[in-house]
């Protein structure tokens, strides 16, 4: 039997697992990101990581057959080279794919984190047995990833999917990626706490404000999670405000791909109904009936892990495109 391995390059820590063939899951560790010491240091860290699991599986270099490694882009997925991602200081045109390979002496692929997770859950996931899936992952941005006929969509130069990146509000807020009026820029957690600094401005009363000791620039959305559950009128309002945000996003995904799923991942799940309910009913008065009717918008199945287990997943597909 054979292995791959998958690593998930976060700007925090860094994931390895190695899963066989037959998507069996072996193992998994998680160790803290060197970031700031420099591309270098990372990937001495990644192939320590690789080389620690190896021996804590009782598996040597021979059984693998690939690995996988899923960074934050931008990135080409063809030549694994990683351009400049944010949360990676120092990073600029790094051949990740080349370098790793000199490490590990293994054939390595670079795939865009998102579209990594995307494919988790395809392989191993809420997604398994389904030919065409959404995956939105909601943390302080919001990612995507695309399966269409079992394939993942990657575009022709590599950027589809960015689903944090559909306009849903003309001239509307700033986003990160310099544009404006992207679904990011409110159904992030990002969004989540701009909405509720609004509303404060405006004078909205809210326990919010003894929780961040009066400074609404040091809400977070832990904060608003828990004022809503607690019943704070406004920390509700917020999260549904948010929710129904995300649920416009994904009713045009949902016309544009008629999925037969639409998978959430990421923090905000944990709100589990507070989110899900409001989505449903936005993208069911939003989209086409029949792809909305069809559709259906579930959690994602791998928790935080879709990521580490689809680079495995994605390596093993194009292991097999280029080596047999």
């Amino acid at each position: 039997m054979k292995y791959i391995v998958g690593i998930d390059l976060g700007g925090t820590n860094i994931k390895t697992a190695i899963v066989s063939e037959e998507k069996k899951i072996i193992g998994k560790i998680s160790v803290p990101t060197p970031a700031q010491e420099g591309p270098e240091a990372v990937m001495d860290k990644m192939a320590e990581s690789v080389i620690n699991l190896l021996k804590d599986s009782n598996l040597s270099k021979n059984d693998i057959l690939a690995v996988g490694i899923g960074a934050p882009g931008p990135l080409d997925w063809r030549t694994g080279v990683v351009y400049s991602p944010p949360n990676l200081p120092g990073w600029h045109n790094v051949p990740l794919a080349q370098k790793m390979k000199e490490r590990l002496k293994l054939p390595c692929f670079v795939e865009n984190d998102a579209n990594a997770a995307c494919f988790g859950e395809y392989w191993l996931g809420a997604g398994q047995g389904c030919e065409c899936i959404a995956v939105f992952t909601l943390g302080t941005g919001v990612g995507g990833g695309i399966i269409v006929f079992k394939q993942l969509l990657r575009g022709i130069d590599g950027t589809a999917g960015e689903l944090g990146h559909l306009k849903v509000q003309r001239d509307g807020r700033p986003c990160g990626c310099n544009s404006r009026g992207c679904l990011e820029a409110y159904a992030s957690v990002t969004g989540m706490i701009k909405t509720a600094i609004e509303g404060i401005e405006k004078g909205r009363k809210t326990i919010l404000l003894e929780m961040c000791g009066n400074n609404p620039q040091k809400i977070t959305g832990k904060m608003i999670s828990e004022a809503a559950e607690k019943g704070d009128a406004f920390a509700e309002e917020v999260f549904y405000e948010t929710a129904v945000w995300l649920g416009l996003g994904i009713a045009s995904v949902v016309n544009m791909l008629n999925p037969e799923k639409v998978i959430l991942c990421g923090g905000m799940i944990g709100a589990g109904e507070r989110l899900f309910a409001p989505v449903r009913e936005t993208v069911l008065k939003n989209a086409f009936e029949v792809p909305a009717q069809r559709c259906k918008i579930v959690p994602a199945g791998l928790g935080e892990d879709s990521g580490v287990y689809g680079c495995a997943g994605c390596a093993l597909t194009r292991y097999y495109e280029e080596y047999k």
